[in-house]
């Protein structure tokens, strides 16, 4: 019986799959019209667009140049510039009630420099640096509130005790 049961199983599975489309994402920007969408938003709400707006998905290979990334709610999700299909430069992010996350410089996808972020709240939540795309130096992190502050330093991602 079990065995019955697991070869039907992956029949189902099988046929399944050979009938779904993949599609790698970090290979594609996901647009709702001519609007980029920020792709984990993308994800998460996939399931409640209405047909109109599931006859204007398009799925285009990521592209270089200046990028600004919208929630499904319409407001900004992320901007900065794509070079080589990474991010590079000075890149912002929003959270979705509109208030800053984050804000750094990126050199080949990898978080480079001093970057910053901020709470749903808009109170500050770290200040730290990165060296190609690992912690390195001095990291300040705070509590929602604002009332605690953690320092904390680091050398090529580890923490120094």
């Amino acid at each position: 019986m079990y065995k019955i049961l697991l070869v039907k199983f992956l029949l189902l599975f099988t046929s399944m799959n050979f009938y779904s489309q993949n599609i790698n994402l970090n290979e594609y920007e996901v647009y709702l019209g001519d609007v980029l969408i920020y792709k984990q938003d993308f994800i998460e709400q996939n399931k409640s667009f209405s047909e109109e707006q599931l006859k204007t998905i398009q799925f285009k290979p990521i592209t270089d140049g200046f990028k600004k990334t919208y929630y499904l709610s319409g407001k900004i999700s992320s901007s900065g510039k794509i070079e080589n299909l990474k991010e590079n430069g000075t890149w912002e992010y929003w959270h979705p009630n509109g208030q800053i996350a984050r804000k750094g410089e990126f050199i080949d996808g990898k978080p480079n420099g001093k970057h910053e972020y901020w709470y749903e709240n808009g109170n500050l939540r770290a200040i730290g640096n990165w060296k190609n795309g690992v912690y390195d130096g001095k990291w300040e992190m705070y509590s929602e509130d604002g009332k605690q502050k953690i320092i904390q330093n680091y050398e090529n991602g580890k923490e120094i005790l």
